[in-house]
């Protein structure tokens, strides 16, 4: 029987769009190297992992897309907040889980000053019983550990648990625990994949 429900937050109940970043604060013919050179850098990881901090960041990434150093103090002194934004619906639905009894937790790869910034602004991110966001641990989905982490720290049975995540190899991760995973490659389909899953609203 399920009793935990555990969310991922980029795509699950948070929409990340760098690209909103991009078509607003860099020069078009800028925008596909400061994607790959920033976004997709593997310094972007050590963020989530809490291994670089932001003033950091700034410095590394303003060396290598100079041309665009003030959008990147930007970027980074308001917290990617241009890039991120609630996903109303799925809240919505979250909420309705812990109303029907269900134990509701955040498991996360994120950013320590941009979670804290959401903690601090959106309300619904205090509502979990509780969270394992990586930047703190300075483990990243999908290694064991963080899913380790989570386990323990709530005292979580696995056979018990479902873990709603936008990325396969996160699911898989979390199935290597015993971990039930529902991937979900389109935020709309929350409520119908956790109905297949025998979890009722």
């Amino acid at each position: 029987m399920i009793k935990n429900i555990i969310f991922d937050l980029g795509n699950v109940l948070v929409k990340y769009s760098p690209e909103n970043f991009l078509n607003k604060y860099i020069k078009e013919e800028n925008r596909e190297i400061f994607l790959n050179k920033v976004f997709k850098s593997k310094e972007w990881l050590e963020l989530d992992r809490g291994t670089l901090s932001y003033e950091d960041a700034v410095e590394l990434f303003s060396k290598r897309v100079p041309e665009e150093t003030e959008a990147i103090k930007k970027l980074f002194k308001e917290n990617i907040s241009f890039c991120i934004s609630p996903i109303e619906e799925n809240v919505k639905i979250m909420r309705k889980l812990k109303e029907k009894g269900y134990f509701v937790y955040i498991l996360s790869n994120f950013h320590k000053p941009a979670f804290e910034y959401i903690k601090d602004n959106w309300d619904f991110i205090r509502e979990f019983n509780g969270d394992v966001v990586s930047c703190y641990y300075h483990y990243i989905k999908p290694e064991k550990e963080i899913y380790e982490t989570l386990l323990k720290k709530y005292n979580l049975v696995p056979e018990e648990t479902i873990f709603i995540d936008d990325v396969e190899a996160n699911i898989e991760g979390a199935k290597k625990l015993g971990i039930d995973g529902i991937q979900l490659t389109d935020f709309r389909l929350l409520l119908q994949l956790l109905e297949k899953k025998g979890v009722k609203i």
